[in-house]
């Protein structure tokens, strides 16, 4: 897991926030990568990251959740 975290921060993944087919729920974008509803803020590009720390990895009703914090440079 930290090693696929750190090839993504290191392909400066872009970071896109769209709303779902409802209009509902934000929705990020990292890359082609993942997407997931975001109520949060969050960076341009992975590269803004300078560091995640990863507190928990769980497997609840056939979905990974992981539960992390990140430290990134001030948004300007």
């Amino acid at each position: 897991m930290r090693a696929f975290i750190a090839a993504a921060i290191a392909d400066d993944l872009p970071v896109a926030a769209e709303h779902d087919d409802e209009g509902r729920r934000r929705v990020v974008r990292l890359g082609d990568v993942h997407a997931a509803p975001c109520g949060g803020t969050h960076v341009r590009s992975l590269a803004d990251l300078q560091q995640v720390t990863i507190s928990a990895v769980k497997l609840k009703k056939g979905r990974v959740r992981v539960s992390y914090t990140a430290a990134h440079e001030p948004l300007q």
